[in-house]
C-alpha cells in the first residue's frame, strides 16, 4: 500500500537523492549591486546614528521587537503630500528602490503610490481621488 512504498523509500532515499539544481545567477551587475549596497548603508546609518531622528526614522524605534517595529512602522503617519515633507530618514530607502534597474520600468510604483507607501498621508488618496474623478469628467464630456 501506499504508506509501505513511502516508509521504503525514505529509508533507502540517502542513496536515490536527486541533485540540487544549480543557483541562479544574480540579475543585479555588480556596479548596481555596489550601488545599492552603499545607498543600504548610507539607509541604515541615517535610521540608526539619530541622523534621521524624526518622526519616521527607524533608529528611534531600536527597542522594539520585530512585532513591534512591524506594527510600528506600518501604522506610523507622518505628512509626506509631496517630497518636501517626507521625512530625511525615509528618502535613502525610497532612493534604494529606484537603484534597482530589475522590474523598475514594468513594476515601480508611481509617486502617488511611492509616497503614500511611505507616509501614509491620507492626503495623498484624497488628492489621487480628485486627480481620477476630473479625468473621468474629462472624459465624459469629450464623448457627448
Amino acid at each position: 500500500d501506499l504508506n509501505d512504498n513511502i516508509n521504503s523509500s525514505s529509508s533507502s532515499s540517502s542513496s536515490n537523492t536527486v541533485p540540487l539544481p544549480s543557483a541562479c545567477p544574480c540579475p543585479l551587475s555588480e556596479e548596481e549591486m555596489t550601488e545599492a549596497k552603499k545607498i543600504f548603508d548610507y539607509a541604515l546609518e541615517m535610521n540608526t546614528s539619530g541622523q534621521g531622528n524624526n518622526i519616521g526614522s527607524y533608529g528611534t524605534q531600536s527597542n522594539k521587537t520585530w512585532d513591534e517595529l512591524c506594527t510600528y512602522l506600518h501604522n506610523q503617519v507622518c505628512k509626506g503630500s509631496d517630497w518636501d515633507e517626507v521625512p530625511e530618514s525615509m528618502k535613502p530607502w525610497i532612493e534604494l528602490r529606484n537603484a534597482i534597474s530589475v522590474g523598475r520600468s514594468d513594476w515601480k510604483y508611481d509617486e502617488a503610490q511611492l509616497l503614500y507607501h511611505y507616509t501614509k498621508d491620507p492626503n495623498i488618496l484624497r488628492r489621487e481621488l480628485k486627480r481620477i474623478q476630473c479625468i473621468e469628467m474629462k472624459n465624459e464630456s469629450e464623448s457627448k
